[in-house]
């Protein structure tokens, strides 16, 4: 008999993508015994959902919204297995996803798929519908040697432009990844110190490594959409530099180099920050991204600041607090 797994997720708006990966779930073999949905911001008409092939639990927020960390760790911590399985909510899985990802987890061990980026129409069609030619186009982060690499989206490319260099593997490594709930509680789950964009993948995965968790990439494929998040939009200047100067705070090191090093040559930051220290020189010019830009945070308050703090939760004290709070 297979070991049972719960499948976590979260959502805010996007309730199409809910209904669709749900759909996925349900063609899943086996499916997972449970979904737990964590709702981002207030009960819509969706809160509600059931599926008949697994139990579906709701979780709610008690405040206005829930910031992505705060929203994963209840999801995770609400799942009543000890497998877990975390999915961003529009990503497009493979029907062998539970069973390839329960063959792989073992205790201290934290498995992950490999992930093509694909445009966002693309995304709309089922997993068996898109052709090994799409699956060749986007960003690949994936060890899979049949397939292109000079566009990889965890290696930043030379010649970028604008785009302000890439995310490492952990920007993509949480779109799905297996661990064990007992592993997850010793980690102290995702840290709520980051505000607003970026960063947040990285720590949590670093923490997991510090930890001596051996990470392991399935060669299961999923599919996501292309957003401009990927390539850290200068709008995210303020959150990103704050969360760069928490995870040094931290781990001793300053993550993502290819965004830091494209910020110094655009002059926003000191680029000596290595031995400066991180600090902001200017801003970019003011643009309305307001559309585009997480609210979740508190950019503004960091920014006045001067990004300057003074305390963060380390791996022992978040599972102090997680440990209160389930």
């Amino acid at each position: 008999m297979r070991s049972p797994v719960s499948a976590v997720t979260i959502v805010k708006s996007r309730t199409e993508k809910l209904c669709n990966l749900i759909s996925q779930l349900e063609q899943c073999s086996p499916t997972p015994d449970e979904l737990v949905i964590v709702w981002m911001a207030p009960p819509s008409d969706l809160s509600l959902i059931q599926s008949e092939k697994f139990d579906i639990v709701h979780k709610f927020t008690t405040q206005e919204e829930l910031p992505i960390a705060k929203a994963r760790n209840k999801g995770m911590l609400a799942a009543k297995h000890e497998n877990l399985v975390y999915l961003n909510v529009d990503a497009v899985i493979s029907p062998t996803l539970c069973k390839d990802g329960l063959l792989a987890l073992k205790d201290n061990t934290v498995v992950f798929t490999s992930v093509v980026f694909l445009p966002k129409e693309r995304c709309n069609k089922p997993y068996s519908t898109i052709s090994k030619n799409e699956q060749q186009i986007g960003y690949l982060a994936s060890n899979d040697e049949t397939l292109p690499k000079e566009d990889n989206n965890e290696i930043p490319s030379r010649d970028q432009g604008n785009n302000h260099g890439k995310f490492s593997d952990d920007s993509i490594c949480s779109t799905v990844f297996f661990i064990r709930k007992t592993d997850f509680q010793k980690t102290g789950g995702f840290d709520e110190g980051y505000a607003g964009f970026g960063l947040n993948d990285e720590d949590f995965f670093t923490n997991c490594r510090a930890l001596g968790y051996s990470l392991e990439q399935l060669p299961t494929r999923t599919f996501a959409p292309q957003r401009p998040n990927y390539q850290c939009p200068v709008n995210h200047l303020l959150d990103f530099v704050h969360n760069a100067q928490r995870f040094h705070s931290k781990w001793g090191f300053y993550p993502c180099a290819e965004v830091l090093t494209a910020y110094a040559e655009k002059g926003f930051i000191d680029s000596n920050y290595e031995e400066n220290g991180l600090k902001i020189i200017q801003l970019p010019e003011q643009e309305d991204n307001s559309s585009n830009v997480d609210t979740s945070g508190s950019s503004a308050a960091t920014a006045s600041t001067g990004f300057e703090f003074t305390s963060f939760h380390s791996p022992a004290k978040n599972q102090e607090r997680l440990s209160s709070t389930a």
